[in-house]
């Protein structure tokens, strides 16, 4: 199948992380030996989504769409990989239009369903929204002098995302705005400083660890 032979090789050893949620990709991988753990969030925070064993295949999307990684790979043991290059992988989906289209539009239900999924294990809504814009501030936003800028992006998109009711959403976009955290337009967010945003989500879990 593979004429040009794009494939090479890759060994982990436990522990060592293969690519971190946020990345770029441009290769996949199919595992030859050994284990992935598929996960997003640090630490305490960490959600496992999937582990893998000889056979599988990940990081398939990114090839197709371009988007950056939806979650981490880590190897739980010594891991052998064998990576298919993104040019070639395109190259022989284009084979077939019909095929092409399928895929393309299977990944993008399936990103959705990811971030949904992602979203919904954080149990307050009010983190839960500022996590979805912070997300699209690191990954997707355009730099501007005022700060960081997301485009096409609607009340509607992050209650659908989130699943917070989108009366919720706009409450807490507004004490977000009203603290200067960020600036609200039409279908357009603009975060003003990503640092202080992420100190406002430790200033919450504080807030709820320590409350009366």
């Amino acid at each position: 199948m593979w004429e040009k032979k794009p494939r090479f090789e890759r060994q982990l050893m436990p522990g060592e992380v293969l690519f971190h949620e946020g990345d770029t990709g441009e290769v996949m991988y199919f595992i030859r030996k050994g284990k992935i753990k598929i996960s997003a969030g640090e630490e305490d925070q960490e959600k496992v989504f999937a582990v893998l064993k000889e056979g599988d295949f990940f990081g398939e999307m990114a090839v197709i769409d371009g988007s950056p990684r939806s979650a981490s790979a880590t190897a739980i043991e010594e891991t052998d990989l064998i990576i298919i290059d993104k040019e070639s992988f395109i190259s022989k989906i284009n084979e077939n239009p019909l095929v092409a289209y399928v895929i393309e539009t299977l990944t993008k239900r399936i990103r959705t369903l990811d971030e949904q999924l992602k979203y919904l294990t954080i149990k307050s809504d009010e983190e839960r929204i500022i996590h979805f814009v912070l997300a699209r501030a690191k990954q997707q936003g355009t730099p501007m002098d005022e700060g960081v800028s997301l485009d096409q992006i609607s009340t509607e998109t992050i209650s659908h995302i989130t699943g917070v009711d989108i009366k919720k959403v706009e409450e807490y976009l507004k004490r977000l705005e009203d603290v200067e955290l960020i600036k609200v337009g039409e279908d357009e967010i603009t975060v003003r400083n990503i640092p202080d945003l992420d100190e406002y989500i430790r200033y919450l879990k504080l807030r709820d660890k320590f409350k009366a």
